[in-house]
């Protein structure tokens, strides 16, 4: 599978002051409270922001410049790069590179913004174009072969340049903001969650509220797959011997879930299970969808499941990672301790200056720990031996 995202950059963006992370197939961001383990997600999300809005309605949604550039920065420019294997002729060597610069000129009150794509639009020389202001210009190589005007200099290039031909980079750009548009942030509401979702047969929302359709749409789509969820969720759960979908009724169609108990004569409404297995369920649902997202991002992924769910729950993720990037959150040593050092993104802050520091050590360096003690990865990360801990 190739990697969406190979690599994310962003300087003086919320508590980033200047981080660079790589990625692969599955990454997990470890780290406390504060150490910037949403910011990185937060980039992805204000990136895709920007492909559905004009610059100051982008900016506007995320409560203003203020609100995304670091605090202790007066005048500091904010900068976003991301750098994957989208366009169809991307490489490892030459991957597709998307760099936003924004600035605040305070004299006039106003945001500007500099953009640059860089792809292979063909396997011969690689294609950038540059946005600044209202003026879009197109390179291939070195050499400048077109310019022309934006209608506004409000509109980032995200938004209006998949609208040029193909022969203009179009197809490319097309490319990279759909990816963009398809990125599931899974943040389960677990209330809303509990509750029966019409039957449209639509992909899990990314606050699955209309978990019931998403999982009837699994066992529909496929029977195998909702088997082996069944069975994912039965080892979690002892006592559980099947998880029923049932049909609710009233002039809209719509399903329920139900769990069937051994020893218990009624099924047991989601709306009266735990908090931890109706948020298992919701995982196992993303993770097990037919037509998977390019990239999922899970914020504090442990949130409110037992430590015996954790095998699991990362069998799962491994699985899925063959099939959509991941990236997920965590602050359990539990799961830590199972996970591989090249799975391991470790966050921490600087002491005096409380920015972000990530990666605060390199997977080579993890790995060399766990070797060089008895502790698992989780251990370490707890006692402080590869930082990550609160000061």
């Amino acid at each position: 599978m190739k990697l969406p995202v190979t690599r994310i950059q962003a300087r003086n963006f919320r508590s980033l002051e200047q981080v660079d992370v790589r990625l692969g197939p599955l990454n997990v961001l470890v780290g406390p409270n504060g150490s910037g383990k949403t910011n990185v997600l937060n980039v992805l999300r204000f990136l895709a922001t920007t492909v559905r809005f004009d610059l100051a309605a982008a900016l506007q949604e995320w409560g203003g410049f203020d609100h995304i550039q670091r605090q202790s920065v007066k005048l500091g420019d904010v900068e976003l790069t991301i750098e994957g294997l989208v366009t169809a002729n991307s490489t490892d060597e030459a991957p597709d590179r998307y760099r936003l610069v924004l600035s605040r000129y305070r004299r006039a009150n106003s945001v500007t913004r500099h953009e640059e794509f860089t792809f292979k639009c063909s396997r011969g020389r690689g294609r950038r174009i540059t946005v600044s202001g209202d003026r879009v210009t197109i390179y291939e190589g070195d050499e400048e072969t077109f310019s022309r005007s934006l209608a506004s200099n409000q509109t980032t290039g995200l938004a209006t340049l998949p609208k040029l031909s193909d022969r203009e980079g179009g197809l490319g750009i097309r490319s990279f903001t759909e990816f963009l548009s398809q990125i599931l942030v899974f943040e389960p509401d677990v209330s809303a969650a509990r509750q029966p979702a019409r039957d449209y047969g639509a992909t899990i929302a990314q606050d699955a509220s209309n978990l019931a359709d998403a999982l009837n749409r699994i066992r529909m789509r496929d029977p195998d797959s909702w088997k082996l969820l069944s069975q994912e969720l039965a080892r979690c759960l002892p006592g559980l011997q099947s998880v029923q979908l049932v049909p609710v009724g009233g002039a809209a169609r719509a399903v329920s879930v139900q769990l069937s108990e051994r020893g218990v004569a009624a099924p047991v409404d989601l709306a009266d299970a735990s908090y931890g297995t109706v948020r298992l369920l919701a995982l196992l649902a993303a993770l097990r969808e037919p037509d998977p997202p390019p990239f999922m991002a899970i914020e504090e992924i442990d949130h409110g499941l037992h430590p015996y769910a954790m095998d699991v729950l990362l069998d799962r993720l491994r699985a899925a990672s063959n099939r959509t990037q991941i990236l997920a959150a965590t602050r359990s040593p539990t799961l830590v301790n199972r996970l591989r050092p090249e799975e391991i993104i470790v966050c921490d802050r600087h002491p005096e200056t409380g920015a972000s520091v990530i990666p605060a050590i390199s997977s080579d360096e993890i790995a060399s720990a766990v070797q060089a003690s008895e502790w698992g990865p989780g251990e370490l990360w707890f006692s402080g031996v590869i930082r990550g801990v609160p000061a």
